[in-house]
């Protein structure tokens, strides 16, 4: 049982760190709002998405096969599970979760410059 929960936690706390360099390199559009002590949470992340962003971001999520949890009005819940998912499954989620930030904010950037005055 210990090296299982050992693994949740490395499992989690990668996600964590890409999720931290997603952060940095972006502006923004998201905040890791779970406890940063390990100690204080479990196998699961809370992201809080910028308003709006929820249902196209979940939308391309599912289009690429990701399963997460939502949290109405903008948050999402992201857990590795330690016996099945891999290091490469949670480089993945940050990946295609990435791709749709790029693509959302992509699509809202050119809709406010066609309306723009």
């Amino acid at each position: 049982m210990a090296a299982l929960r050992e693994r949740s936690l490395r499992l989690t706390r990668y996600l964590e760190q890409l999720l931290d360099t997603m952060a940095v390199q972006d502006s923004q559009p998201f905040t890791i709002i779970t406890p940063r002590n390990v100690k204080e949470r479990g196998a699961q992340l809370s992201i809080r998405l910028q308003p709006g962003l929820l249902e196209p971001v979940l939308e391309h999520l599912q289009n690429e096969g990701v399963v997460v949890d939502e949290r109405k009005p903008d948050v999402i819940r992201v857990a590795p599970a330690p016996l099945y998912n891999t290091f490469v499954d949670v480089w993945r989620f940050c990946h295609v979760f990435k791709q749709a930030l790029e693509s959302v904010l992509e699509r809202k950037s050119s809709i406010a410059e066609k309306y723009s005055v």
